[in-house]
């Protein structure tokens, strides 16, 4: 059946013209960018190594189900660092707050997208006006009449503008926003990881000195079990037994306070994964092993930063936020053209104290173009210089983090640099000092060598497990903050342990 539009009532033409104009408004919504949903299961973190349009931002905010629940530290199983790595993103509440800032700057961008589309309204009116309308007397016996007019009142109503030069810079501006926010909600997953290993190297630590401490216990039962039977046989006196149970009071001290540290790691853990704190937590202990995952050069590595710090790439994109947002002031005062249209169908009973009035039920419409532009505002060089100044202070603002990007490498370069020759040193301050006291031992054992060179190379053994603990639980530590420095995910280096 073909249709004649001549045919078309003004009202019909009307609906016509409206649903033309969402049809293609919505055709370069589509086209820049939609935002997919994206269900994944509880406690999944986004991937979002790459953050380089909106639609990736979408993606990447889309991937988060935030009210997964908060898991529960089971005591009974034995957790690797990658693990605890998954339970912190998911729980730890920072994660949860900046994943909300970037949702928010997400649906501010879909606000900014909106205005490419129309507005419609269904608009409803019942009144009842009584008014006085003047009217000559050869007409009218009193030069008036008064007149009632019931009225019912049923339209769709539409604006739509056609031309407004603001919108797009408002929409590029808000998807520069909802990068930037995207890009640090990525930075706070690398700090909850970073914090997390931290805390999770730190606990091994505590764990390797507890291990150590019970060594140095073992070695002075030793040595006093060895001093007691020398005075036994008339080859020691009683102040080198006196020695020997001071030395293993010590080592029993020292076995508690490490105790109460491991404990105290333990819940320090448990708080930066986001869980309930708690000293029922174990964790795997594995031999660690140095890595070759920074042959580079300290330039080479702060370059990788450079491309790849998600709180830097964020500077860039407030910058551009700033540009777009004196676009956006600049633009304000150029015409705006607007379309204003309505169509419904009105209802009138209208009656007079003078003469007949009959009443009416037709459908009526009305189409408005208007143009607006502001030729003179006082206040548009101010608006212009303050966005313009905003713009200045960004690009500052992005200056000062690269600045501290390249200091932060520097420092975590030469931490682990520092950190691996510390830890050749302890191994060989280990082995030479266990070699001392077995040549001690053994010496005073055949009774040409005193119990207090004995008690010293006990010390100097006891120092030298210690240090090699923490030189050990150093380099791990390092490690980490030069991945975290450079921008990468620490999830992705090997689980390690410490050990005396």
């Amino acid at each position: 059946m073909n249709t004649n539009v001549n045919s078309l009532s003004p009202f019909n033409l009307f609906i016509l013209t409206m649903i033309l104009l969402v049809r293609f408004a919505t055709i370069p919504l589509a086209a820049q960018e939609t935002a997919p949903s994206v269900t994944t299961p509880a406690g999944v973190i986004p991937r979002c190594t790459v953050v380089l349009t909106a639609r990736d931002a979408a993606r990447c905010i889309g991937s988060i189900r935030i009210n997964a629940p908060i898991p529960r530290i089971n005591s009974e199983y034995r957790y690797s660092l990658p693990e605890l790595i998954d339970v912190a993103e998911s729980a730890n509440p920072g994660g949860r707050i900046a994943w909300a800032e970037a949702k928010r700057s997400l649906e501010n961008t879909g606000i900014a997208r909106a205005e490419y589309l129309p507005l419609l309204s269904l608009a409803a009116q019942g009144s009842d006006v009584r008014a006085i309308v003047p009217f000559p007397k050869p007409l009218a016996p009193r030069g008036y009449v008064t007149v009632e007019e019931p009225l019912v009142l049923a339209q769709l109503e539409m604006k739509y503008d056609l031309l407004d030069f603001s919108r797009k810079h408002k929409l590029q501006g808000s998807q520069a926003l909802e990068i930037a926010s995207t890009l640090r909600l990525e930075r706070t997953h690398q700090t909850i990881a970073y914090n997390t290993a931290t805390q999770f190297y730190r606990t091994q630590q505590a764990i390797g000195q507890l291990e150590a401490a019970r060594v140095i216990l073992q070695t002075a039962e030793t040595l006093l079990k060895n001093a007691q039977s020398q005075f036994d046989n008339g080859r020691a006196t009683l102040p080198d037994v006196q020695n020997a149970l001071a030395g293993d009071a010590e080592a029993r001290y020292s076995l508690a306070a490490a105790d109460g540290e491991v404990k105290k790691a333990k819940l320090a853990l448990t708080e930066s994964a986001g869980a309930e704190p708690t000293t029922e937590i174990n964790i795997l202990s594995e031999t660690p092993q140095a890595t070759d995952a920074f042959e580079s050069s300290v330039e080479d590595l702060i370059h990788i930063a450079w491309k790849s710090r998600p709180d830097l790439l964020a500077r860039a994109q407030d910058l551009r936020h700033a540009q777009e947002a004196y676009q956006t002031a600049h633009a304000a005062y150029m015409p705006k053209v607007t379309l204003d249209a309505a169509g419904g169908q009105t209802s009138m009973w209208p009656t007079a104290d003078y003469g007949q009035l009959g009443p009416a039920s037709v459908t009526t419409w009305e189409v408005a173009a208007k143009l607006r532009w502001d030729i003179f505002n006082g206040a548009r060089g101010h608006e212009q210089r303050a966005a313009l100044a905003e713009q200045q202070a960004a690009g500052e603002a992005r200056r000062a983090t690269e600045d501290a990007v390249t200091r932060q490498v520097w420092e975590a370069y030469t931490d682990y640099q520092t950190a691996l020759e510390q830890e050749k040193s302890s191994m060989s301050f280990l082995q030479s000092a266990q070699t001392s006291y077995d040549s001690s031992l053994d010496a005073f054992n055949y009774g040409v060598r005193s119990l207090v060179d004995v008690v010293q190379a006990e010390k100097q053994l006891a120092q030298a497990r210690l240090e090699a603990v923490s030189a050990q639980a150093r380099r791990l530590q390092t490690e980490v903050a030069l991945t975290y420095a450079t921008g990468q995910m620490v999830q992705h280096l090997p689980p390690s342990g410490v050990h005396p």
